[in-house]
């Protein structure tokens, strides 16, 4: 990535922050887009080194002239909002095409618009794009998400299969499973329950059975890095996870074990019928661009307490 000029929208994001500081070392030329008004916490301590451009996505006339003004070789789209969250309604719906469809759009007829494109567009989807379908999720199965914002980032994946030979450039979406590590939000479970912890206060989970993929941000980091490096115009969407789910209880359990707080302090709910499970088939990672996840959930929760900086661990604030 040396020398190269990136473009990261959500630069200011829990994904986004962690993808920015890991380009900045490999000698990249950052450029943030942030939206007006959010906070830059995460990327404070950068902010000698990116430039940062403050343009809200949905408006398409600051798309185009800050994609004008970047020029960028590389671009990274990880500024999706959440705001439909996980509800499934007509409202939701006409949000997450708001807040999801359109930005998508407006920014690839943006970088389609100059006279030299981008050598490639990583975009962040969601294992939320699957839904109600077999285990393990496969690429190329028929998606039926249950909610607006997993809806709304599908649409946007079948949006670009649809536009992939026409543009002058690659967009290859990587669906990332549950990422967590420092300076998530503490809206996010896994983050409110180390807070907990540490504390020494009581924690509720309410559906102890259900299985996630969770997977560590430093090995989503190196995946959009790799994918980016070594795009593959026949490759337009890969899944990005561990291929293991275990149950909420192990992931609590396993918390408390590492920080060695009291377990009577967990409370688990009721066993639910039937419990879920989000867990994504990553094969496809490997056969293409060689990547799997390095980190274990035990390996990946000890390097999220280990980290020295007690403000990055707590810096939840803003989106997750």
């Amino acid at each position: 990535m040396e020398g190269s000029v990136c473009l990261v929208t959500g630069a200011a994001g829990f994904i986004g922050s962690h993808l920015t500081d890991r380009l900045i070392r490999e000698g990249a030329k950052v450029h943030a887009v942030i939206r007006p008004g959010s906070h830059v916490g995460r990327i404070a301590r950068n902010a000698d080194k990116i430039v940062i451009h403050r343009a809200d996505l949905e408006d398409r006339d600051a798309v185009r002239t800050c994609i004008e003004r970047v020029q960028p070789e590389i671009v990274f789209h990880l500024g999706a909002e959440t705001r439909a969250g996980t509800q499934a309604s007509p409202a939701a719906a006409h949000l997450s095409v708001k807040h999801l469809v359109e930005p998508l759009i407006s920014l690839v007829e943006a970088l389609e618009g100059l006279s030299v494109p981008p050598a490639v567009v990583v975009r962040a989807g969601s294992i939320a794009e699957y839904g109600d379908v077999p285990l393990p999720y496969l690429e190329g199965v028929r998606e039926a998400p249950r909610n607006a914002y997993g809806a709304g980032l599908l649409a946007g994946t079948q949006y670009l299969e649809m536009l992939a030979d026409k543009l002058a450039f690659p967009v290859i979406t990587a669906r990332l499973a549950l990422t967590y590590g420092p300076g998530q939000s503490h809206n996010f479970l896994l983050p409110a329950l180390v807070e907990a912890c540490l504390a020494g206060r009581d924690f509720d989970i309410k559906r102890p059975e259900d299985r996630r993929d969770l997977i560590h941000v430093d090995d989503v980091v190196d995946a959009l890095l790799l994918v980016a490096k070594q795009h593959d115009r026949a490759c337009r969407l890969v899944n990005i996870g561990t291929g293991v789910a275990p149950t909420m209880r192990q992931v609590a359990e396993t918390v408390v074990t590492l920080i060695g707080s009291d377990p009577q302090r967990l409370h688990f709910g009721p066993a639910q019928s039937p419990s879920t499970e989000l867990r994504s088939d990553t094969s496809l990672a490997w056969q293409v661009f060689g990547w799997r996840a390095s980190l274990s959930l035990e390996e990946g929760l000890a390097r999220l307490l280990s980290v020295g900086d007690g403000d990055h661990l707590r810096a939840g604030h803003g989106s997750g």
